[in-house]
């Protein structure tokens, strides 16, 4: 940090120190150092590395991406053009992408070992230091009214050090070490954990054309019995190949004593058996999803929290890139001038937390109560049909599930209609 002198601090080695490099904190990392801060990003793996996922990119997230300079990603890759929606009878309908008053709803698949190291490499490009193959060990406070945090962190090699920082930003994933170390060691709880099964297979059923012969780019939901309140997706990644996928909540696997595998290729045979020709599977991996009703404090003493590790995810969508980025790009514009002025950063960090939340509350309230309606099979099948037979409600889910829209109460009010319609 520049003081006002023109001279540096001396009592520290970073401004910030952003622990993990995923959308979160390569963002962070990135609008960090173009305000001329002195970044941090470390990372235990190195890159490019794989991160479980669906690879759909948001109107949310391609928002940042295109504000802040770094849509390179996205060239040569077509937007999704048409959502195919299987219910809960087998019936399917198909839809294009709509268009939401004065909001994009661009959707792009990227896999995700393509686009995390883009943004990681975007972040060192800009000044960021590249501590990528670093350990995180843990952090402490020096003292009372301390100016730093110290990171005690182990390199590749094994050998160990101190970094002295003014801020750490915690975007180390699901399985955060930093949230441990800030907010303890909670218990699990499953109403509010996910799991994900994601892997890659060869089709060409879902680019230029959908498999009934619509218009393409085409990305599938399956809103079947066997895995609501979430569902099954096939996203198509270019070059004939697929993310096909499956989600659930933790307290529904475990009541149904289910195999979040077997769930997959038992999404994959219906599939196949309505004719969709979908190649063997490979790079199967599967990965946990802390939702949104879960989330924890984020704002600390010279520290806060963003992406999967604030557990920033809608757990309907299993989106989770745009919250992501978009408070990585929010934190970062929040700053005070001097970092080093301790009630001045602890202002900024409760002003960013007030707002993230304030700005996503009824957003994600609209998520919780569409997962509540989706576990139980009526209004289930009465929110699934609305969503294939009525354009409006198609509308309105897509912009709460793939954006930040709400669940209004004309949109209500549509599904309580098409509920009764097809009794």
């Amino acid at each position: 940090m520049i003081g006002e002198d023109g001279g540096r601090d001396v009592d520290v080695d970073v401004d910030v120190a952003v622990v993990g490099a995923g959308p979160a904190g390569s963002i962070a990392a990135y609008s960090a150092a173009r305000r001329g801060l002195r970044v941090a990003l470390i990372d235990r793996s190195t890159f490019p590395r794989d991160k479980t996922c669906g690879d759909g990119i948001g109107p949310g997230a391609v928002g940042i991406l295109r504000d802040l300079g770094l849509d390179a990603v996205l060239d040569g890759r077509r937007r999704i053009e048409t959502v195919a929606v299987l219910g809960l009878g087998g019936a399917r309908s198909e839809s294009p992408v709509p268009n939401i008053a004065g909001k994009s709803t661009d959707v792009f698949v990227v896999p995700r070992l393509e686009f995390d190291e883009h943004l990681f490499r975007a972040a060192i490009e800009a000044g960021a230091e590249d501590m990528s193959g670093t350990r995180y060990l843990g952090m402490s406070l020096p003292g009372a009214d301390a100016r730093v945090r110290n990171i005690e962190l182990r390199d590749a090699s094994g050998d160990r050090r101190t970094l002295r920082a003014h801020l750490v930003i915690g975007a180390d994933g699901a399985n955060s070490v930093v949230r441990k170390d800030l907010v303890g060691r909670e218990q699990p709880r499953p109403k509010f954990e996910g799991v994900g099964m994601r892997a890659y297979a060869e089709s060409r059923d879902f680019e230029a054309k959908g498999p009934d012969g619509a218009a393409g780019p085409t990305m599938l939901f399956e809103f079947g019995p066997e895995l609501l309140p979430s569902y099954g997706w096939v996203f198509p990644v270019g070059d004939g190949t697929i993310n096909i996928g499956i989600g659930l909540p933790i307290e529904q696997l475990r009541k149904r004593s289910a195999d979040p595998r077997r769930l997959l290729t038992d999404f994959v045979d219906r599939l196949r058996e309505r004719g969709v020709e979908i190649g063997e599977l490979r790079n199967e991996r599967g990965h946990q999803l802390p939702g949104v009703m879960g989330m924890p404090r984020l704002a600390h003493e010279r520290a806060v929290l963003i992406g999967d590790a604030a557990s920033m995810i809608n757990l309907v969508s299993g989106e989770g890139i745009a919250y992501g980025m978009t408070a990585a790009q929010r934190l970062i514009e929040a700053l005070p001038g001097e970092l080093g002025d301790s009630k001045a950063l602890a202002a900024a960090l409760r002003r960013f937390e007030h707002d993230f939340r304030s700005d996503h509350r009824l957003h994600f309230l609209s998520c919780r109560f569409t997962m509540a309606l989706l576990r139980h099979a009526a209004p289930a099948a009465a929110v699934v049909g609305a969503i294939q037979n009525d354009p409006r409600v198609f509308n309105g889910v897509f912009d709460m599930l793939l954006g930040d829209g709400r669940l209004n109460g004309t949109t209500a009010l549509r599904i309580v209609k098409s509920a009764l319609v097809n009794r």
